[in-house]
């Protein structure tokens, strides 16, 4: 019960700090501009992710100083670093080495908490890297998805959500992933269905960094695979890998602001944002459901594959389909 009461704390704070960080963003003028590559059509202030940041982290650092937990206290030093240079990014523009060698140092943190208890030896050492990659890969991939309304927060929230149900039990987990199920709460009534703010790099960076860093406390604490914590976030990060590696095929700048991920291209094919939205809740909200079903021997991969199986399926399904129904004279975004 007290972990509700928590929850409802931080959201309540995320939502009032998203309100003031707005009025901010106007006086400041870190408004986002219509451009033919966006997705949206009204400026709109942008950034307001800081907010829902500054609420999360807060309730984390009260966390960690009443558990003496140093983990935690490392989680917050690194998400501070990858806000802070997506902050200046809103406000100023930052060059794209500068935010690689911010969000690489940021990485070092989760590497330090996989560490922790850790056994030694060379096996170890190649996961810590991989974590740092994955930290990395994640900071960026979700700013990628960072488009539509409502789109990252709602999928974000859901993952830490289904983290915490895992857990319900008053573990480090737990705490941590209410309080980030809560922040995108509080910012998701800003952004959605009506964007009054965006998350800027701000908040799309920090969300992107706490995805790791989650999944590492809850495979340590609760003995956790990685699949069951991070499937339900297989439609968020299988359109962004998958248009990654699409545009690296065709040879186009990786950095350079396109609207080729399948989401984008739904929203501005008539779907709409509310609708490609909240399908992609639906299809995060079953990968979490998949993910707290009941497996033994027989199963533990058969229903797992069987849904990330109809994802791809849906996702050519749809890719056929935004092909065929394309403007003339477009061009053909083929695998």
């Amino acid at each position: 019960m007290s972990e509700i009461f928590f929850g409802l704390a931080v959201a309540v704070a995320a939502f009032v700090l998203v309100g003031v960080v707005r009025q901010l963003a106007i006086v400041l003028g870190v408004i986002d501009r219509p451009t033919s590559r966006g997705s949206h059509q009204h400026p709109t202030p942008r950034g307001g992710g800081l907010g829902s940041v500054v609420a999360t982290l807060t309730a984390l650092l009260v966390l960690a100083l009443m558990r003496r937990d140093t983990d935690v206290l490392v989680i917050i030093a690194g998400c501070v670093a990858v806000a802070a240079v997506g902050w200046i990014d809103d406000k100023h523009g930052a060059t794209v080495r500068g935010r690689l060698i911010i969000h690489m140092a940021s990485s070092i943190s989760v590497g330090v908490v996989w560490l922790r208890n850790a056994h030694g030896g060379v096996l170890t050492a190649v996961l810590c890297l991989s974590w740092m990659f994955i930290t990395v890969a994640s900071i960026n991939l979700v700013n990628f998805m960072d488009g539509i309304n409502g789109l990252v927060s709602s999928q974000i929230g859901i993952f830490s959500a289904s983290l915490a149900i895992f857990g319900w039990e008053a573990s480090r987990t737990t705490w941590i992933a209410v309080a980030v199920a809560a922040g995108c709460a509080g910012f998701l009534p800003w952004n959605f269905p009506r964007a009054r703010i965006f998350l800027g790099d701000v908040g799309s960076g920090a969300l992107g960094f706490l995805v790791p860093a989650l999944t590492v406390t809850a495979v340590r604490d609760q003995d956790l695979s990685v699949w069951q914590v991070l499937l339900p976030l297989t439609p968020l990060y299988g359109d962004a890998i998958v248009t990654v590696v699409r545009r690296w095929k065709r040879r186009e700048r990786l950095t350079q602001p396109h609207r080729s991920h399948i989401y984008q291209r739904l929203a501005n094919r008539g779907f709409g944002h509310t609708r490609v939205t909240l399908t992609y809740a639906a299809a995060c909200t079953l990968g979490a459901a998949v993910a707290h079903a009941p497996l033994n021997s027989s199963n533990t991969w058969t229903i797992p594959t069987l849904y990330v199986g109809m994802l791809i399926v849906a996702g050519f399904a749809v890719e056929r389909r935004l092909i065929s129904a394309r403007e003339p004279g477009e061009r053909a975004l083929k695998l």
